[in-house]
């Protein structure tokens, strides 16, 4: 997933040569006689040792749970969608990428289900999967809407990567993060949002779809008459 910040470091290391209270130099120990050496680890390396012990046994059950949860799911993804909260979708109005004088508002769209994708010409997991909503649209044949809307990019760069992949549906152009990016929660890119026609939140699914995810994404959203 392609983020908008740059993450803040929270590892914290001792300074070159320091060693931690309670652990040796290499090659010192306790001498129980001549030629041995204690080679018991210390308290700290015991206490190092547990947490890995801890570590391993948290990542067995979160992997377990995800096991699990596909086991449930018919269609064998998990987490196709978040936020089902039902709630209005945000509005917007913003200009068409390849008809800058054009304005599209949320209302415009009203009328039939609407599948609100953003995403950057920059954002490598954006360029894998348009093509991927692109064959989506064409399926469709209309019962469902698609529109892009172009993020923290350059106009130029949105329309030459749309011409290199074909894409015929509505794209929209938001040339920085601003009040529309936080009505909807934008902590990176890509990021789908799935609108009813009345203009509510179905759901939202964060980072790259597959064709499998798309697909239950939009049968969890729409139903299976939705899904190409």
């Amino acid at each position: 997933m392609c983020l908008y910040w740059d993450r803040m470091a929270a590892e914290q290391e001792f300074p070159a040569g320091e060693v931690p209270a309670g652990e040796s130099k290499a090659g010192e120990g306790r001498s129980d006689g001549p030629g041995q050496v204690d080679k018991r680890p210390r308290p700290r390396r015991r206490k190092r040792w547990a947490l890995t012990g801890m570590a391993m046994a948290v990542s067995a059950l979160v992997a377990a749970a995800l096991v699990a949860d596909l086991s449930r799911s018919e269609t064998g993804v998990v987490y196709a969608l978040i936020d089902r909260t039902n709630r209005p979708a945000p509005a917007f109005s913003l200009p068409e990428v390849l008809m800058p004088s054009r304005h599209l508002s949320l209302a415009d769209f009203r009328g039939r289900p609407l599948v609100l994708n953003f995403w950057a010409s920059w954002c490598y997991p954006c360029q894998t999967e348009m093509p991927l909503l692109e064959s989506a649209y064409r399926s469709a044949r209309g019962a469902v809407q698609f529109v892009g809307v172009d993020t923290d990019d350059s106009r130029n760069a949105a329309a030459a990567f749309m011409a290199r992949t074909h894409v015929s549906y509505v794209a929209l152009f938001m040339p920085r993060p601003g009040p529309v990016s936080t009505s909807y929660q934008l902590a990176g890119l890509p990021i789908t949002v799935f609108i009813s026609a009345r203009g509510r939140v179905l759901g939202r699914h964060v980072g790259q779809l597959n064709a499998a995810t798309l697909k239950a994404a939009l049968d969890l959203a729409f139903g299976r008459q939705a899904v190409p």
